[in-house]
């Protein structure tokens, strides 16, 4: 069981999250008070796309460390409720797609109960199945919604999905749907390596209209250029993807980054998001616990995820 560890006691002043939270199926989940300020953590029990994407594979037990690692964290807020959906989502026969679809299902079904849901990968291909979700959601709400992705990444994630999709393709993927359903597509992504990605990358974000900072540039970032994404969506998808994190930081991951960024210098532009967004969604993928060393990894995403859910809740 990956929720459990340290009890100091039962007083409100000592409790931990493991203490806490509570598990349910989606039914369950689905009858939980409306009103409620709270978090559902969604997790996905595969790394089929890392597979298909050529990848070192293991990720697909990353949400049971973060769990893990959250589990013994204190808890700040009385008011704010934690749920986990007790079944993790599978990918059976390797029907990558099919898990997907379900996945979009159960984080449409979430945001119509007004969770902050938080989906655990897994490769970073959940970010497809994310999008998707909040995507049916907004749709139910408008016409057109505006859906800004904001992509912390060491990769563009926008190959060719002409033999199916994979952890490298999801963005493309999205795209091709904004452009069908006549959406604007606002992709940002953090932390981009110029070695990571070919030049056909580079020319296919520039020619989409992809905002993109380079790793080194993630200290100097203007404030205006973050609030303005913010400012102009009215859902926020936040995706992370590990290995934007520098090796040393995150060496758990799929496809480590000997310059990766210092997530020192990520934190506050990660709090700023969480804080303003108005329609928050997150996902963190490609976390490795077959490559990490004392889970250096999974602490670290588990610590960033937690800071997230605060700042969101303030």
């Amino acid at each position: 069981m990956y929720w459990n560890g340290r009890i100091d006691g039962e007083e409100l002043d000592v409790l931990r999250i493991h203490q806490v939270v509570s598990i349910m199926n989606l039914n369950e989940l689905l009858k939980v008070d409306l009103n409620e300020k709270k978090v559902c953590f969604v997790s996905f029990n595969s790394d089929e796309g890392v597979r298909r994407n050529s990848g070192r594979l293991g990720a697909k037990d990353g949400w049971i460390h973060v769990k893990k690692a959250l589990s013994g964290f204190p808890i700040f807020r009385e008011d704010l409720k934690f749920y986990d959906l007790k079944d993790p989502i599978e990918v059976i026969n390797h029907d990558l797609e099919s898990a997907h679809a379900k996945m979009a299902e159960i984080v449409s079904a979430l945001k119509e109960r007004n969770f902050l849901v938080v989906v655990l990968g897994g490769g970073h291909d959940i970010a497809f199945a994310n999008y998707s979700g909040i995507l049916d959601y907004a749709l139910k709400k408008e016409e057109r919604p505006k859906i800004g992705i904001i992509n912390f990444d060491a990769h563009f994630d926008m190959r060719e999905y002409i033999n199916g999709r994979n952890s490298g393709t999801m963005f493309l993927q999205i795209a091709d749907i904004c452009e069908e359903k006549k959406l604007n597509f606002d992709y940002n992504v953090f932390g981009i390596q110029k070695f990571s990605n070919t030049k056909r990358l580079f020319d296919r974000a520039d020619k989409l209209g992809v905002k993109y900072y380079f790793a080194e540039e993630i200290r100097t970032i203007p404030s205006d250029d973050l609030y303005s994404i913010l400012k102009r969506n009215d859902y926020i998808h936040l995706t992370l993807c590990t290995d934007v994190f520098h090796i040393t930081s995150a060496p758990g991951v799929s496809a480590p980054q000997t310059f990766g960024v210092n997530p020192r210098n990520a934190l506050p532009l990660l709090k700023t998001i969480a804080r303003y967004s108005k329609n928050l969604t997150i996902d963190v993928a490609e976390i490795n616990p077959t490559f990490d060393y004392d889970d250096r990894t999974s602490r670290l995403m588990a610590n960033i995820i937690y800071e997230l859910i605060l700042c969101h809740f303030e």
